[in-house]
């Protein structure tokens, strides 16, 4: 797995992250992550196409002192390898949306209630067409 990570000055209330990427064929997983530091993921958004058992899900989740806190799952999931996606991530007071490209948005909330997030990575086999922070 390859890693991007970028460093911004801050991702905070109204703002978004705007992904467009190609999985490659044959990855397991890619994910992308919203932090102050790798004990404090506000929020980890993995798709897996098949990790440990589990089969195109999208699993959503956070990570507190280090330890992950609950997750939650959704079934659709729009990737496919080797096809370009697109991933709209806005960040509200107390919950992120997860806008994705074939329409459905996906919400979780904001667990460590932070107002501002300064971290943001990409995690996995994934080619990156472009990265939008407004």
């Amino acid at each position: 797995m390859s890693e991007l990570k970028l460093k911004i000055v801050d991702f905070k209330p109204g703002m978004e992250l705007k992904v467009k990427g190609v999985p490659k064929p044959n990855i397991d997983r890619f994910n992308i992550n919203v932090y102050d530091s790798k004990d404090n993921i506000a929020l980890h958004c993995d798709a897996r196409f098949d990790y440990h058992d589990e089969n195109r899900v999208i699993v959503l989740s956070c990570r507190k002192d280090g330890n992950w806190q609950n997750s939650v799952r959704s079934n659709n999931f729009p990737f496919q390898w080797g096809q370009e996606f697109e991933m709209t991530i806005t960040f509200a007071d107390d919950r992120f949306y997860i806008n994705l490209h074939n329409g459905h948005v996906l919400q979780f909330p904001n667990h460590l209630a932070d107002q501002q997030y300064d971290t943001i990575s990409i995690d996995g086999e994934v080619t990156i067409r472009s990265i939008c922070v407004n």
